[in-house]
């Protein structure tokens, strides 16, 4: 299992709900759903999947980051790092960026050596 991680922002929507939906709908995610959950901040997350990969979309706590608060986790089984990277690079260029969405990736997530590369 490989995974990358985003974060998001978009100015229309302006709580987690609406966002995470608004991103779903970008990328034609049917079957998102909300879950409950104390590891995540107010409780919650939705999930959905498309093209073989995971989304999680969360609010993230990462004060680093403020102008992106909604945390976006991409799992997949794959192969190589690079493979998933790249997949989820053009995913997010043909349809989340045209559709308003400011993104970065974020590598090495939380640790030492932490690098934004927005798209």
């Amino acid at each position: 299992m490989r995974y990358v991680n985003l974060l998001g922002a978009h100015t229309d929507y302006a709580n987690l709900r609406l966002f995470a939906n608004a991103f779903f709908d970008a990328l034609e995610i049917t079957d998102g759903e909300e879950r409950e959950s104390a590891n995540y901040v107010d409780g919650y997350y939705l999930k959905g999947s498309c093209g073989g990969m995971v989304f999680v979309v969360a609010l993230s706590d990462e004060a680093a980051h403020e102008d992106l608060p909604y945390w976006i986790h991409i799992s997949a089984e794959v192969g190589e790092l690079g493979d998933l990277e790249a997949a989820v690079s053009q995913l997010m260029r043909d349809k989340a960026l045209p559709a308003g969405f400011r993104l970065a990736h974020i590598a090495n997530f939380g640790k030492r050596g932490e690098q934004r590369i927005d798209y």
